[in-house]
């Protein structure tokens, strides 16, 4: 959610850094880690800022007339939590409201790596270590993913839902209307390639089979569970 921040930008100018502010004591949504159980090591479970997704919506873009646009999450209090975004040439400035209303925030610099064609792309780099990243975790304090110690869902999955995930996304990506894999695979789209056709039904058949191999194998140790109890 894009909202405004409330404030000029001439107040944001000086804001103290986040990590001399934070609150210690403060946990939860409002520091940007979920309630969930388990969430503390899982990505999807963290309020997260991923580069793309600013310039998408024209976050990145000078400001104008004074005004700081803001990203807005609702909290665990029925309202709402708001990380002002300041565009800069050499990065992006954070800025937002501690819990005593001070303003307080973090300069994150842009970094950039060579492509292979002679040209370059951007990324932020993460206040902690300093490495290029696309997405920084958090809200009080913005770090990316190696440095929150976090890990992916999927990294978590069972083979045969991994499975199953992959040849859903394929059937999708050919047509399919429905999230199932029963029946058939789907006829080529109109404008695939054949070869590209025949290597995505080849690997949805591949992905078919580990998902029941795997589906069998958790049912069998479900089993033993069972009977040893």
């Amino acid at each position: 959610m894009i909202s405004e921040l409330g404030r000029p930008l001439a107040a944001f100018q000086h804001p103290n850094d986040f990590g001399k502010n934070e609150d210690p004591t403060m946990v939860g949504i409002g520091s940007g880690r979920s309630l969930h159980v388990g969430a503390a090591s899982k990505c999807e479970h963290w309020r997260s800022i991923d580069l793309v997704d600013l310039k998408r919506m024209g976050l990145l873009k000078p400001i104008v007339d004074g005004r700081i646009r803001a990203i807005s999450w609702k909290n665990d209090h029925g309202g709402l939590d708001r990380l002002g975004i300041i565009p800069g040439s050499a990065g992006i400035r954070f800025v937002k409201h501690d819990a005593q209303d001070k303003l307080v925030g973090v300069f994150v610099a842009y970094t950039h790596t060579p492509t292979m064609f002679g040209g370059f792309r951007k990324w932020i780099a993460c206040p902690g270590c300093r490495r290029p990243t696309r997405v920084l975790y958090g809200i009080n304090s913005l770090w990316c993913r190696r440095c929150r110690g976090l890990k992916y869902a999927s990294q978590s999955e069972a083979s045969h839902w991994r499975a199953q995930r992959k040849a859903l996304a394929i059937r999708r990506r050919i047509g399919a209307s429905s999230a199932v894999l029963d029946g058939p695979f789907p006829s080529k789209p109109p404008k695939m390639r054949w070869a590209t056709y025949r290597r995505l039904r080849a690997v949805d058949a591949a992905l078919l089979d580990r998902r029941l191999l795997g589906a069998t194998g958790y049912l069998g140790r479900l089993h033993s569970r069972v009977k040893q109890r």
